[in-house]
């Protein structure tokens, strides 16, 4: 089974993630969740940890809030979860771990979707079959980021005609290959947007798989805890308006009509990634160490900020 990387902030007795792989029988030695060196719960995390039986870790947050790039403001906390995942990669160095799953804590379940809706709840094996095809691709097609989609992708839209087997997006369910990617996110709020997009702009394939074992979303703005507070710091308009700031060419923001009207940011693809792959192996530049230019291993950190070797 692969190694899962939660972050979590004041959720220690909702941890639905936890709860839900536990339930399915996954193996929780394998299920490792983060905190940070500030949160004043830290005993009712442990108090946790001893009855589920998954890792809790803490890093470091002064050290890194000095690494994380807040795009334009930072919040009040100067907290956010892009900032936690990117303490993943010096944990996942020093354990050996060469390949992870970064998920939120607030997971429910996967269901099995396809065009024609959804079928039902995925079972372990499923889950299980998926988790390691998508890292058998990766590592052999050298992708240092990829993922699954989630209930949200399928709102609106008639996907008995939606033909694509993959999605330009990748969010809350995030396979990453350590040899490169590291640190990718950065930013207040829709960090995970940002790292995607950064690497859709470098020229790098990425992306999810648009149907099958797709992650049954839970609206994290409404959940006590977590992204919560941060929300409630930053209000949604900010959540909206910070990938627009960095990719001004590919996004703008915008109403989403069939989800409220609710003000959002609106991704253009077409200004990012690259349409010819040019290849005597129609696949061979998908890698991401094809071209010498191609600066491994991928980050979204300033210059100035970057871990030195």
């Amino acid at each position: 089974m692969i190694d899962i990387f939660i972050p979590s902030y004041h959720r220690p007795n909702n941890l639905k993630t936890v709860n839900y792989f536990k339930s399915i029988g996954y193996d929780m030695s394998k299920i490792h969740v983060f905190i940070d060196s500030e949160a004043d719960d830290k005993a009712e995390y442990e108090k946790e940890t001893g009855i589920k039986g998954f890792q809790l870790h803490v890093f470091d947050m002064v050290e890194a809030r000095k690494r994380y790039d807040y795009v334009h403001r930072p919040s009040v906390s100067r907290r956010s979860a892009g900032q936690a995942r990117n303490m993943f990669y010096d944990y996942a160095q020093k354990a050996g771990i060469d390949f992870f799953i970064m998920q939120d804590d607030d997971t429910q379940g996967y269901e099995i979707k396809t065009r024609n809706g959804y079928i039902r709840m995925a079972d372990i094996k499923e889950i299980l079959f998926v988790f390691l095809r998508v890292k058998t691709l990766m590592q052999k097609r050298k992708i240092g980021l990829f993922g699954l989609s989630q209930t949200g992708d399928f709102i609106g839209g008639n996907y008995k005609d939606y033909k694509n087997s993959l999605r330009p997006k990748v969010m809350n369910t995030i396979f990453v290959d350590t040899r490169f990617i590291y640190r990718g996110e950065r930013g207040v709020q829709d960090d995970d947007t940002s790292q995607f997009i950064n690497v859709l702009n470098e020229g790098l394939f990425t992306g999810s798989l648009s149907m099958g074992v797709v992650l049954k979303q839970t609206t994290s703005a409404l959940q006590p805890g977590g992204l919560t507070d941060l929300y409630n710091e930053c209000k949604l308009f900010n959540k909206a308006c910070v990938t627009p700031v960095q990719f001004p060419s590919a996004i703008r923001v915008d109403r989403q009509v069939k989800n409220g009207n609710r003000v959002h940011h609106r991704i253009n693809n077409r200004y990012l990634m690259p349409k010819l792959l040019k290849s005597e192996d129609r696949q061979g530049n998908i890698a991401w160490d094809t071209y010498d230019s191609d600066m491994m291993p991928f980050t979204c950190e300033p210059l100035n900020r970057r871990k030195v070797d």
